[in-house]
């Protein structure tokens, strides 16, 4: 029996995405002529299609920064009830004490 080694890449991901989420609203965006020539171009040498380059365009300028400001508001509540020493650290008894619990 052959053995078929496929290596994964951005396309096989997208398409996954593309055929596991159930698209319910439309979205009808006009280009010039020139942008749409490389977009369609970008398409075929890619092997998708201009409406995954354009959701996956959209996923990465508009969701990741709204995952970085809730990592940022996340790490914000942690320093406000986290409690800040205000001295040396003997990180030698720190390390005693955790070998012996």
């Amino acid at each position: 029996m052959k053995q078929v080694n496929i290596k994964p890449c951005f396309f096989h991901f997208s398409m996954i995405y593309t055929y596991i989420h159930m698209y319910t609203k439309r979205a009808n965006i006009m280009f010039n002529q020139h942008d749409w020539n490389n977009l369609t171009s970008l398409a075929k040498k890619k092997k998708t299609t201009v409406g995954v380059l354009v959701r996956d365009a959209v996923q990465q300028r508009y969701m990741v920064p709204n995952k970085l400001e809730q990592i940022a508001e996340a790490n914000k509540q942690i320093r406000k009830i986290r409690k800040i020493f205000k001295g040396t650290i003997d990180y030698k008894s720190l390390i005693e004490e955790g070998r012996r619990q």
